[in-house]
C-alpha cells in the first residue's frame, strides 16, 4: 500500500468514527480510538493500527511506539510497534 492509499483509508476510518485523528508530528505519535474501534475484531484492529503506524513512518520501519488513546477516557488504550504489534491494555 502506498502513502496515498494509507492516507485515504485513515481518512475513511476517521469519517466512519473508528478514529478521531492521528497525531504524527509529536513524540510519541498518537491515534485517537473510539468505541467503534474497541468493538472491532482483533484482526481488523491490528490491520487498521498497522496502517496508521505505516502511514506515520512513511512505509519505513518505525522507531517510536504508536500510542492508542481512548477518546472517551483520554487514557492510554494500547500501543503498537513494528516488532511487537498491537498490545491493548
Amino acid at each position: 500500500m502506498d502513502q496515498g492509499t494509507r492516507k485515504a483509508l485513515i481518512l475513511k476510518l476517521i469519517d466512519q468514527g473508528v478514529f478521531t485523528g492521528v497525531q504524527a508530528l509529536d513524540s510519541p505519535p498518537r491515534v485517537g480510538v473510539t468505541a467503534i474501534f474497541q468493538g472491532l475484531n482483533p484482526d481488523l484492529k491490528q490491520q487498521f493500527i498497522a496502517t496508521v503506524y505505516s502511514y506515520i513512518n512513511n512505509g519505513a520501519p518505525g522507531t517510536q511506539t504508536l500510542q492508542l488513546i481512548d477518546v472517551t477516557t483520554g487514557k492510554l488504550a494500547g500501543t503498537f510497534t513494528g516488532t511487537e504489534g498491537l498490545k491493548l491494555l
